[in-house]
């Protein structure tokens, strides 16, 4: 019986060892697939993580670029609303003093050297001088400059001076009025005053 007793003994060792083998076993597996979920899980949430900063910062660069432009239209609008009125200022300003000008004794040779210029394109009568009612005086210096009879016409849309001659016979319209050429200097002035908007 004892040999019974010893096999018996020797049978639950055997078992027990077996089964606390198995149970080691199976918690090294545990304990490896809590470590493999847990590095899966480590890793899905770095790259979620990745994922989500990189989103962020792509919309944030984004927003930012956005606001940059918005900020440099912005500017531009200012910038182009200061550059019109310096321009309208420096303009009043030639204005004035080509109206003052005006009331000096060397505009009417001004007005006769100007009409003598155009005496080649308009060799036939007809042509008409448009002038400022103020200056309707000097007419007959301009017709004796052109050397043709000519005819005169008040303009109410010459303001600071000059005169313009159309011909309509020969098709031919010249204008020296001082508004004018004022207007035309706007764009010379624009470009290469220093205050260029870019």
């Amino acid at each position: 019986m004892i040999a019974e007793t010893q096999k018996l003994e020797k049978f639950h060792s055997a078992i027990e060892d077996y089964a606390q083998k198995q149970r080691k076993t199976m918690e090294e597996e545990v304990a490896r697939l809590k470590r493999e979920r847990l590095a899966e899980a480590e890793s899905q949430v770095l790259s979620e993580s990745f994922q989500m900063i990189q989103k962020e910062m792509h919309e944030m660069r984004h927003r930012i670029a956005r606001e940059m432009a918005l900020r440099e239209v912005n500017a531009r609008r200012e910038l182009l609303v200061k550059r019109g009125e310096l321009t309208k200022k420096v303009f009043a300003r030639a204005a004035e003093k080509l109206l003052a000008f005006t009331k000096t004794e060397e505009y009417p040779r001004f007005l006769e050297a100007q009409a003598k210029k155009l005496t080649p394109l308009f060799p036939a009568p007809g042509t008409v001088i448009h002038l400022r009612q103020e200056d309707q005086a000097y007419f007959p210096l301009l017709e004796a400059a052109l050397g043709t009879a000519c005819s005169c016409a008040a303009d109410a849309s010459i303001q600071t001076g000059g005169f313009y001659a159309e011909n309509q016979a020969l098709g031919i319209f010249v204008d020296v009025s001082f508004d004018s050429l004022l207007q035309e200097q706007i764009p010379w002035f624009e470009e290469n005053s220093g205050i260029a908007v870019i």
